[in-house]
């Protein structure tokens, strides 16, 4: 465990004995704080704080409930009012100092200590979501436009024609899409193709997946009236931009892009090429990512996929799989599986879902009823991040 870990867990562990020896000396229950409120005339809040703390066997998970220097001292002095003995109420002012003074040493201020423990995920939290919060809500101001979900689909299958290549459909969408600034002016979505070699590839061979279209705007379950959205031709792809507009509620939409590749990949690993990987650049601030990958019943082993979150976007010329993984965020997973033939999909967060999956996989030739899924739920996704569903290709049987 490294010293700031390491010490962090003992001063947290000498305070909370400490507090429990004075709760001992004056017949306090930690585990009734609403007593302790009113029997010592406490703020309600702070005794929650101070259960929560004695109560916890994870000294660094408990650091956000440890008071500050000032709410300590209401405490100890209700308590000396009520026959706290002079060593219990040394020991806690003495233990209560030794963790100011340890922060101090390690990191300087409670709130950077606080944003060292959240990326710990210390007793079982989800690794910097407060940090992640934080980011959305700085980001929303700044950059002047936030959505409440990110869809990202991946549907899988084998080509008609060719059972050795890969058919691939990619459904991508905005779910409550708003812009806090009129002035915002952001690429919402970044499609990229590359060769195996890293260099971008100057067709656009992708096909709209609603019939007639000229983009991959899914306009029959978008938004009815959309705002201004753009595009502008860039090395290996495009960009789709949302432009200036309406503010908050009354200019937020629901906006889905699809389009599908034939003979996109083989499905075979060679001596080249083993695994597979689908990724996603969060280019707008995010409060929830559902990232799901859809396989066709004949795929199945693709449904082992791990879920790997980056600290940067892909980039122009940098080569496909090769992640700089000294850029991997603490934020792994393993996809959870999808219940149900067809898989069971619906979510409060997308409307309408089931619907836009089963219009997709007609549109690929196969029935929605033939796929398999697996799903990556991730809150506050970092902006300018990556989140990448990485997997195994088999081996060519026989």
């Amino acid at each position: 465990m490294p010293a700031l870990e390491q010490e962090c867990d003992a001063s947290v562990g000498r305070l909370r004995a400490a507090l429990i020896e004075l709760y001992d000396s004056v017949g306090a229950d930690p585990a009734a704080p609403q007593d302790v409120s009113r029997s010592f005339g406490i703020n309600k809040t702070l005794t929650w704080k101070i259960a929560r703390l004695i109560q916890s066997t994870d000294g660094l998970g408990a650091v956000p409930h440890v008071p500050g220097i000032a709410s300590i001292e209401k405490i100890l002095h209700a308590t000396r009012s009520r026959g706290a003995s002079a060593n219990a109420i040394s020991k806690v002012r003495d233990a209560a100092r030794d963790f100011e003074q340890m922060i101090e040493i390690h990191v300087g201020d409670r709130a950077t200590l606080d944003l060292v423990i959240d990326g710990l995920g210390a007793n079982g939290s989800d690794p910097l979501e407060l940090s992640r919060k934080r980011a959305f809500l700085g980001n929303s101001g700044i950059y002047g436009v936030q959505t409440r979900t990110n869809l990202v689909s991946v549907v899988v299958a084998p080509n008609a024609d060719d059972s050795d290549q890969l058919d691939i459909s990619m459904l991508r969408g905005f779910v409550g899409l708003r812009r806090l600034r009129s002035s915002a002016r952001l690429p919402i979505l970044r499609f990229r193709q590359w060769s195996g070699g890293g260099q971008p590839i100057g067709s656009w061979t992708w096909q709209p997946i609603e019939e007639g279209a000229d983009s991959p705007l899914l306009r029959s379950f978008s938004s009815a009236e959309l705002p201004e959205i753009s595009s502008e031709q860039t090395p290996g792809g495009m960009d789709y931009i949302l432009e200036p507009g309406s503010i908050g509620n009354r200019g937020a939409i629901d906006c889905f892009f699809a389009d599908m590749l034939r003979k996109a990949a083989g499905r075979y690993r060679t001596p080249g090429d083993s695994t597979g990987e689908f990724g996603v650049t969060i280019t707008v601030p995010t409060e929830h990512l559902i990232f799901d990958l859809f396989v066709h019943e004949s795929l199945a082993p693709l449904l082992d996929a791990e879920a790997i979150v980056y600290a940067y976007q892909f980039t122009q010329g940098h080569r496909e799989g090769n992640w700089d993984e000294s850029s991997r965020l603490p934020l792994d997973r393993a996809p959870k599986p999808i219940a149900g033939h067809p898989p069971a999909i619906a979510t409060p967060l997308v409307p309408k879902y089931n619907r836009i999956a089963e219009y997709v996989c007609d549109r690929v030739g196969h029935p929605w009823s033939a796929f398999r899924g697996v799903r990556l739920d991730l809150k506050y996704p970092p902006l300018g991040a990556s989140a990448v569903m990485r997997f195994e290709l088999p081996e060519r049987s026989g």
